[in-house]
C-alpha cells in the first residue's frame, strides 16, 4: 500500500469518512422515509449525535446553533414560497435530519474551520443537490421553477456553511484557551 495512502487512512480521515456514510443512512432514512420511517430515522440520528458527542472537543452549544440556522433556513424556504415539505410546515422528520447533519458537521467537517471559500464552495454545490433530489423522492414540493430553487439553496447554503466555518473556527479558539 502505497504511503500517501497510508496516510490518508490516518484515525481523522478514517472518523470523517465514516462520519459522511452514516449521515448518508441519516438523510434517506428521513428524506426517503420520512415520517414513515421515523422509527428506523430516530435511533440512527440517536446514533449520529452520540458518537459526535463523544469526541473530544464536542461543544453542546455549537451543535444547538447549527440546529437552529439550519432549521431557520428551512423556515425561511417555505416562508418564501419555494417548496412545501411533505408532513407539514417543518416536520418531524426535518427535525430528526436537522439533528443529524448539526451532528455530523461538527466532527466530519471540522477541517473546515476557518476556510470561509471553501466552505461557501461546498454549500453552493452540495446543498440545492440534496433539495433537487429530495423533492424528486417525494420529501419536498417545488412551489416555483427548480432553477430558483437552485438558486435560493445555492445562497443560502453558501452563508450557512460560511456561518459554520466561522462557528467552528471560533469555537475552536474557545476550545483551545479553556484547555490551558
Amino acid at each position: 500500500m502505497p504511503l500517501m495512502f497510508k496516510r490518508w487512512l490516518a484515525k481523522d480521515n478514517l472518523r470523517r469518512v465514516a462520519g459522511l456514510l452514516w449521515f448518508d443512512l441519516v438523510w434517506f432514512s428521513t428524506v426517503a422515509g420520512r415520517n414513515d420511517w421515523l422509527w428506523l430515522a430516530v435511533p440512527i440520528v440517536a446514533v449520529q449525535i452520540y458518537l459526535s458527542s463523544t469526541r473530544p472537543g464536542f461543544n453542546w452549544l455549537l451543535y444547538s446553533k447549527l440546529l437552529v440556522l439550519g432549521l431557520l433556513l428551512e423556515a425561511s424556504v417555505v416562508a418564501l414560497g419555494i417548496l412545501d415539505f411533505t408532513g407539514g410546515w417543518l416536520p418531524l422528520w426535518l427535525l430528526a435530519l436537522w439533528c443529524g447533519f448539526a451532528a455530523m458537521v461538527t466532527t466530519t467537517l471540522d477541517w473546515l474551520a476557518g476556510r470561509y471559500t471553501i466552505a461557501a464552495l461546498i454549500g453552493i454545490a452540495s446543498g440545492p443537490v440534496t433539495y433537487a433530489v429530495g423533492s424528486r423522492l417525494g420529501a419536498a414540493e417545488l412551489l416555483v421553477s427548480e432553477w430558483i430553487m437552485w438558486l435560493a439553496y445555492a445562497v443560502l447554503w453558501g452563508a450557512y456553511m460560511v456561518v459554520f466555518a466561522w462557528l467552528m473556527k471560533s469555537s475552536e479558539v474557545h476550545h483551545a484557551k479553556t484547555a490551558q
